[in-house]
This record gives structure tokens, C-alpha cells and sequence, in this order.
């Protein structure tokens, strides 16, 4: 599909997400010469507006000169409706009749919430709208995927009641992420690493995101969900079974995805005693002004995991990830045993580790020992691939590469269907164990690698 007019049908079209996300995407493949600048978008919203008003709406958001000057060359269109209700799609054919007569590819975007995506895709049904005689349909959708399994496993069947599963593509905007997508190179290619990322050489898998920004507009989702349902089952189950998956005998989505899959069947939640539970202390105050009730809904969680397989049976896996923490912050920390029956008489040996930074950089850091030419000691030397200084400055837009996947047909970076159904068991699992987890009140911009009584209150 890459390179050929396309038409995007954007539910939700001027939605946040649209706005802040999608449309910088689409600017930036045309830039890339990745987007035909004749491709159409359609937003679908329920605002008073016409064509013109949307064109206008859409720019008004764009702050980037360069990004307007290639949106302004697309063909924009509105179409006003309440998909929520029945029949509400019928004028849309007219909209994309062009595709039926010359022959284009359509991409359904739905930047809605979960709780429309059946009805969404049951109207397109019904309108004739989920196939065509030229070109390709796909849909589109992010997360939440679902509030629990059963929730999950009704909007699935509602989908592909519709669709075929090669047409769907669940985005999860961490595997859009620069180091996230680099993971599978970096392990696979490089047998220094693979070799020895297993049970016997290492001790210990952190995976972190931080984040300094409270809840803000989410308070009333958040109330009702919590960071574990809305970080653990999504990004960090998606990341952590990268960094574990065994290498495929071949490098093509589905056994990418297989391999996935046998990690995910295989986590099982660690009975620990540092396993943690939290909430902002202004988390409070924000549910008094809206008149919500508190409901001790997490707003940070540390939770330990083990894989039960020949590999990695044995090695903690660690998640954690909260708001309002002291800085925005993410990175994949793989922590090596000390060498065993070995004495080295020498001051200042350390474990190695491999540290991959996911934000604020994208560096990948290897500390390993050496010695110090001046004396006995052992120093921690850090050997280092600085993204920026190899490859520029400018950082790759999730939502770019995510949508040019899209195009091009590839689901690598996409999730499967059956990967969300065991991170929902997971999950529900670790939802009904909460009760019996540490809670802790912190202080807003508390630092949880330290846990002093000053900054994270016990």
C-alpha cells in the first residue's frame, strides 16, 4: 500500500488524539514521500461543522509550518454524525464512492473509546462499508482493549464479526517507539547478547516507566481503572515479552508473534513482599473537585513476575510504573549474576547490566568491569550507543512509524488478539491480589528509586 492514495476514516476526528498525534503522522509520511499528498481524510465527529470548518479546525491545531504546508495538500472532508446511533453512517458511502469507481485503499481509525468499536464496525456492515471491489479495508483501533477478559473477548468477537483478523490492527503506541521496535535487532543479530540473556547469566529484568504528569482529563477513566489495567496490561507485558521471546527460525510477524505468545502463557505473578501498590497524594483533591468517589484506585504499581520456561524460570521480572513520580521516565534494565567460584582479589567488581533508555533517550548502555591502569581497582566502565550521535538528533514519531506500518500490511509491531487475551488473564489475576499488596500514599514528584520516608510515604 505504500505510496498509493489511501483514504483515512477517522472516527473520532477531532478528538484529541487526531489532533495531537494523527495528524503530525500524517504530515510526517508525506514529508517521506510514504503518503500520497492526493490522499483523503475524513473525520467523523458530531461538531457543528462543514468541510471547510474542519480544514480550518485541523490547521488551527497544527503549530509546525512545515507540518501545515502538507496537510493543507490533502483532501479533507467532514462527515457529521453520531455513530453511537443507528443509520448514521448511511451518507458516508457517498464520501468514499471515489473508491468503489477508481479503486483506493480505506483505513477505518477508530479514536474512540472501546465501548463503540462493535457498534462502529456493525455499521460499516450494514452500509456495505468493510469491503470493496478494488483496493484494501482496514481498521483500526487502540488501546484500552477491553476493561477485563470477558470485556475483551465481546469486543473482539464484535470486530471480527466484521473484519478478518489480517485486517485488524490493535496499536499499542509503545511498540511505535524507536527502542521498543529495535529490541527483536538488537537481541536477534547480535549473538553477544542473545547468548547469554537466559537463567544461568542473569539476575534480575527491570522494566520501568515513570511518568512526572498526574492524571489529568483521564481522572474519570482512571478512577475506574487504574495504572495496572492501563500501563501493565498493555505496554509493559508488550515490552517485557519482547525482551524475553525466543529468536524465530524466521523474521515475518506471525512468528514473531508466536514467539510472544509463549512468554506471555508463561508469566506467572510472584507472591513478593516488595510487590507495591500506590496513589498520588493530590490524586484526592482532583477526585473532591470533580465530586468522585475515592475508590483507592492505584495510581503506581511495582509488581514482580517470573516466566515459568527453560530459559527464564527462576529470574525476577520486574514492573513499575506510576504518575506524578519525579521525573518522565523509561528504561529496560537487565542485571547480570557475578561470576561464580572465581576470586578475583580485587576491590570494586560489579554485576553487569545492559541498561536501553526508552525516554528521555534512546541510548543502549553495556557496564562492564575493567581495570583501573592507576591502582587495583576494578572500575565500572559504561560502553555506550548514542542514538543521536549515529543516527541525528530527531526522533522517529511512534504514530509514523505506526501508520506506515499500517500501510504497508505489516502487523510485527501490532498486537495479536490472542497476546491481549493472555494479558488480560494476567491481569485479572494480579487485580484480584491487590487487596493483599502494600499500599502506599506518596508525595506528588516522589522518586520510588530511593523510597525514602521524605519522598514515597510507606
Amino acid at each position: 500500500m505504500q505510496k498509493e492514495k489511501l483514504t483515512f476514516i477517522l472516527f473520532g476526528g477531532t478528538g484529541d488524539l487526531t489532533n495531537r498525534k494523527l495528524v503530525p503522522a500524517f504530515a510526517d509520511l508525506i514529508l517521506k514521500g510514504k503518503l500520497d499528498k492526493d490522499s483523503m481524510i475524513i473525520g467523523i465527529g458530531r461538531k457543528d461543522f462543514d468541510d471547510k470548518t474542519y480544514k480550518d479546525f485541523i490547521m488551527g491545531q497544527i503549530k509546525n509550518n512545515i507540518d501545515r504546508e502538507h496537510i493543507d495538500k490533502l483532501d479533507i472532508k467532514y462527515y457529521n454524525a453520531d455513530f453511537t446511533k443507528q443509520g448514521s453512517l448511511e451518507g458516508l458511502k457517498n464520501l468514499v464512492k471515489h473508491c468503489e469507481i477508481e479503486g483506493c485503499n480505506r483505513i477505518y481509525y477508530l479514536a474512540t473509546s472501546y465501548k463503540f468499536f462493535g457498534a462502529i464496525a456493525k455499521e460499516l456492515k450494514k452500509h456495505n462499508l468493510t469491503k470493496q471491489k478494488k483496493g484494501i479495508t482496514r481498521i483500526v483501533f487502540e488501546k484500552p482493549f477491553g476493561e477485563d477478559l470477558k470485556s475483551s473477548d465481546i469486543l473482539e468477537k464484535n470486530i471480527h464479526e466484521f473484519f478478518k483478523e489480517e485486517n485488524v490492527y490493535r496499536i499499542d503506541h509503545y511498540l511505535g517507539k524507536e527502542t521498543v521496535f529495535n529490541l527483536n535487532v538488537l537481541n536477534f543479530t547480535n549473538p553477544i547478547l542473545y547468548s547469554t540473556l537466559n537463567k544461568e547469566f542473569v539476575e534480575s529484568i527491570e522494566i520501568t516507566i515513570d511518568e512526572s504528569i498526574g492524571v489529568e482529563n483521564r481522572l474519570e477513566y482512571y478512577n475506574e481503572t487504574g495504572v495496572i489495567k492501563d500501563m501493565i496490561q498493555s505496554h509493559l507485558l508488550q515490552v517485557l515479552s519482547l525482551v524475553l521471546m525466543d529468536r524465530p527460525n524466521e523474521f515475518v510477524s506471525e512468528k514473531i508473534h508466536d514467539k510472544k505468545m509463549e512468554v506471555l502463557r508463561n508469566l506467572e505473578i510472584v507472591n513478593s513482599k516488595n510487590n507495591t501498590i500506590g496513589q498520588y497524594e493530590s490524586y484526592r483533591k482532583e477526585l473532591a473537585e470533580k465530586n468522585l468517589n475515592d475508590k483507592k484506585t492505584e495510581t503506581f504499581v511495582r509488581i514482580e513476575l517470573n516466566c515459568k520456561n527453560n530459559r527464564w524460570d527462576g529470574v525476577p521480572l520486574i514492573l513499575r510504573t506510576g504518575k506524578k513520580l519525579k521525573k518522565k521516565f523509561g528504561q529496560i534494565k537487565i542485571n547480570f549474576k557475578q561470576v561464580e567460584n572465581f576470586d578475583s582479589k580485587l576491590e570494586g567488581v560489579r554485576n553487569n547490566k545492559i541498561v536501553i533508555g526508552i525516554y528521555p533517550k534512546q541510548d543502549v548502555n553495556i557496564y562492564m568491569n575493567t581495570r583501573d591502569p592507576y591502582s587495583d581497582k576494578i572500575r565500572d566502565v559504561n560502553f555506550e550507543f548514542c542514538r543521536d550521535c549515529n543516527f541525528g538528533p530527531n526522533t522517529v514519531d511512534e504514530y509514523s512509524v505506526l501508520l506506515n506500518e499500517i500501510m504497508k500490511g505489516n502487523k510485527t509491531l501490532f498486537t495479536r488478539s490472542d497476546e491481549i487475551r493472555e494479558s488480560w488473564k494476567l491481569v485479572d489475576k494480579l487485580e484480584k491480589m491487590k487487596s493483599k499488596m502494600k499500599f502506599v500514599y506518596y508525595r506528588d514528584g516522589s522518586d520510588p528509586e530511593t523510597g525514602k520516608k521524605d519522598t514515597f510515604l510507606q
